[in-house]
């Protein structure tokens, strides 16, 4: 059976093929199931900051006497609107793309600053991660702006 840990790096790192998915579709000019590679790029961006809006309301939720609880969960709604807003604007690739850009930026910097505040070191490798995960978001981002 595998580790925890394992399966936390693999689900990470598997879940950048949607971005690639959809830019490649978007440079191929092609289409899969009838959607397109802007449908498909945003829509699962929106549920993956959606997602990581989840993990801050659920970190909130078990250390719901730190300090940083209050700001956890105000900031999981913030972001959570954020993913929804640019699904509302999923037409408008560019504002979308971008409002999405900001948001896994944003969200990266809170969860960071959180977890330092509560002085959390665990799971190991995590952290890591996170930034190698949120550079490749990031990165995807950023071409799809541009294409």
């Amino acid at each position: 059976m595998q580790s925890n840990q394992t399966t936390m790096f693999q689900l990470g790192y598997l879940g950048l093929l949607p971005f690639l998915g959809g830019l490649v579709l978007i440079i191929s000019d092609n289409s899969i199931f009838n959607l397109n590679g802007y449908q498909i790029f945003i829509t699962y961006s929106a549920v993956i900051l959606s997602f990581l809006s989840g993990i801050l309301w659920g970190s909130a939720i078990d250390r719901f006497n730190n300090e940083s609880s209050h700001k956890s969960l105000i900031f999981s709604n913030v972001f959570a609107l954020m993913a929804w807003g640019a699904l509302l604007f999923s037409q408008q690739h560019f504002l979308a793309t971008l409002f999405l850009l900001i948001g896994f930026v944003l969200v990266w910097f809170a969860e960071k600053a959180i977890r330092k505040t509560d002085h959390e070191t665990v799971p190991n490798g995590y952290q890591t991660m996170r930034d190698r995960l949120t550079v490749g978001v990031a990165v995807m981002h950023v071409i799809l702006l541009f294409l």
